[in-house]
């Protein structure tokens, strides 16, 4: 739902048109009634989780001090004090989380599938940079941390290359409604979920030019009133406004959602988003920070609103120590209170006393007060700055490794635990959301851009045609409906799967053993690694291109002339075997009544045929003699240099281990006594 008009734009394209107000259901989806009681059944039931959401943006934004407590301290002339500790550690918190932030990437279900994840990695982070995620993001773990309810809503527009584009934007959570009955962080129990905006009438009838009567019922009671819209959204005469809430539930075993008024629903339909299994899905993605044990949520301003208020409490009474005085007179010391009062606090103060001024009037010596209120100050002070991630944990970044850096890190932000994966559990929904709807609205081809690791810019040609060279045949090219791929967040170091725990086993044993390793497990423990790792499958097939051996052309020329003169002679072999049968057999045939006579001279034909056979047989295995040798040839030249490397290391080695034999027989001497 947009900021401006609250027009949820992806909901119209799927939509099933305009429907007027309806008192029962009809065709499968909710009536405006139970609409309206599904989001007044939230403001009945979370009437403290949306105060304390109220007080934690207060608290943030600095307003930490009530209108009576200001009236008290204007009363007794106490200047109140403000130091915004929780925006601090709020804002430091989730800097810290963004810069240890992850790229997302698909790994493969199946090994077909690598070259498959490596294009959704590139649709999907295109995805996320063409909306902003960088920016987007942050400000949801923001809301996460301050109001405990964060996350966004996906939404289809309008796309220039015929098919719709995927976009999302940030839900604000002052405008966000759910079912009141849910408790899990993830809001995955919820039956229903949406927003509520306050929209011009004017706009509301561009929108939706079939709705009848849209100012008859503004609906007001359908808020939580928070004090944006106290401040921007009263009726002040000048603008007619109208309740505009977009809801999204659960009915007949799937999602659907319905924008309405307080008096009619605007429009209706079935959720247009599917997951992985497609099944319907809900828009609105979210993440809670913490949940109570009463099924409210909230942020970090709960469990620091008390130290904040001690701090700013204890702040302004030292700043009042200070600033004022506590006189001890005597009776008829001064001959006016007041006016002794008023001097005694200036500067340039002139006071007048009856008799001695040591024995009538003096100032009450303070410092121990201040002492004990700057030591509780303090105290509220270390409680704040050991909320998360500290410097005392962190310790000396100058000194330390990178690693070793990460490591304290980690161990600062353990108090964040719930909240840190709660957060890395939603981007991951996000991620797969986003990939699951490209998936289902990307259908025309088009390209985008990607950039490698070189920095150069690349374009990728989606859901393209072209054609089969093994069968001729046209094929889709990159075609993203047929992918099927996991998205995860690229943890780096952590393992992801067995392919992950591999390499990194070798990577650690390597270094240890690769003196020992023979040329040939020495290739074999490369090749393991880089299969193993989370090179791209283009860097991989580059790599496996390159360590096939490459042999002499020269010889591989010889070799196909030597092939070619042994089948050339094979083949007159078998000519003259045909001839000398086709001889025999002209020779053989008698004349017309006379008999046949016996040729002595000639074997018979059984014979020459075996002959024959016998003599091609051996000029088969002498070739294949010649190639087995010329292979030999091949191999021995290309091991050769592995063979001079390997002695020459032997040799090296040999030379050192004789070097230090005499030295420890010098040593040995040198310890012997001269007479021995």
């Amino acid at each position: 739902m947009n900021a401006g008009t609250g027009y949820v734009s992806g909901s119209a394209a799927p939509s099933t048109g305009g429907v007027s107000g309806q008192s029962k259901d009809k065709a499968g989806y909710w009536s405006l009634a139970k609409c309206k009681r599904a989001y007044l059944d939230y403001l009945g039931n979370k009437t403290n989780e949306i105060e304390e959401q109220k007080d934690a943006r207060r608290y943030y934004h600095g307003a930490q001090w009530t209108e009576e407590q200001l009236k008290v301290l204007k009363k007794r002339r106490q200047p109140p004090s403000t130091k915004n500790r929780i925006a601090r550690k709020i804002d430091g918190t989730i800097g810290l989380i963004e810069r240890l932030r992850q790229d997302p990437k698909a790994f493969p279900r199946t090994p077909k599938q690598e070259e498959g994840a490596e294009l959704a990695t590139a649709v999907l982070r295109y995805v996320l940079d063409e909306q902003e995620w960088k920016a987007k993001s942050p400000e949801c773990a923001r809301d996460g941390a301050v109001d405990g309810i964060g996350g966004i809503e996906i939404e289809l527009e309008q796309g220039d290359h015929g098919d719709p584009e995927v976009g999302f934007d940030i839900v604000e959570p002052d405008s966000f409604f759910y079912d009141p009955r849910s408790y899990r962080a993830d809001f995955s129990d919820s039956r229903y979920m949406g927003m509520g905006k306050w929209t011009d009438v004017d706009i509301v009838k561009d929108m939706f030019p079939d709705a009848e009567d849209i100012g008859g019922q503004d609906g007001s009671d359908l808020t939580s009133n928070p004090d944006r819209e106290q401040k921007w959204f009263s009726s002040d005469g000048s603008k007619k406004l109208v309740r505009l809430v977009d809801i999204w539930y659960q009915h007949n075993g799937g999602w659907c959602w319905a924008i309405f008024t307080g008096s009619q629903i605007l429009m209706e339909g079935r959720s247009y988003l599917v997951d992985e299994k497609n099944k319907e899905t809900c828009k609105y993605i979210m993440f809670s920070c913490n949940v109570d044990h009463d099924g409210d949520r909230y942020g970090f301003v709960r469990n620091m609103k008390s130290s904040q208020d001690s701090f700013n409490f204890k702040h302004s009474k030292l700043n009042h120590i200070l600033a004022s005085r506590r006189l001890m007179l005597s009776q008829g010391s001064v001959q006016d209170v007041e006016k002794a009062r008023t001097e005694w606090a200036r500067d340039d103060g002139v006071v007048l006393v009856n008799g001695n001024i040591n024995d009538g009037i003096k100032a009450d010596d303070r410092s121990f007060d201040f002492a004990g209120w700057a030591k509780l100050l303090e105290e509220d002070k270390q409680e704040l700055d050991n909320y998360g991630p500290n410097q005392a944990l962190i310790g000396d970044i100058q000194n330390q490794s990178g690693r070793a850096i990460q490591l304290l890190q980690q161990a600062g932000m353990a108090e964040l635990g719930p909240y840190i994966l709660g957060y890395r559990g939603w981007k991951v929904r996000v991620y797969r959301a986003l990939f699951c709807a490209v998936q289902k609205y990307w259908t025309a081809e088009r390209y985008i851009r990607v950039t490698d690791d070189e920095g150069l810019a690349q374009f990728i040609q989606i859901n393209g045609t072209g054609v089969d060279p093994q069968t001729g045949q046209p094929t889709m090219v990159n075609a993203l409906g047929s992918l099927d791929v996991d998205i995860i967040l690229d943890e780096g170091p952590d393992t992801v799967n067995a392919q992950a725990d591999v390499y990194e086993t070798l990577t650690q044993v390597l270094p240890s053993v690769a003196r020992m390793l023979t040329p040939p497990q020495a290739q074999a423990a490369v090749k393991v690694l880089l299969e193993t790792s989370a090179l791209p499958a283009s860097a991989k097939k580059e790599f496996r291109e390159a360590s096939k051996p490459q042999q002499d052309p020269m010889a591989d020329k010889a070799k196909e002339i030597a092939l070619e003169g042994e089948a050339a002679k094979v083949e007159e072999t078998k000519s003259k075997v045909m001839l000398n049968m086709a001889k025999a057999q002209e020779a053989g045939q008698p004349e017309m009544g006379a008999e046949p006579q016996p040729q002595p001279d000639e074997l018979p034909m059984e014979v020459q045929i075996a002959q024959a056979v016998s003599e091609i047989l051996e000029r088969n295995a002498s070739a294949k003699q010649k190639n087995a040798a010329a292979l030999k040839a091949t191999v021995e030249a290309s091991l050769a240099p592995v063979k001079h490397e390997h002695e020459a290391q032997l040799a090296s080695a040999s030379f050192e281990q004789g070097i230090r034999d005499r030295e420890a027989d010098r040593e040995i001497a040198s310890r012997q006594p001269a007479n021995a």
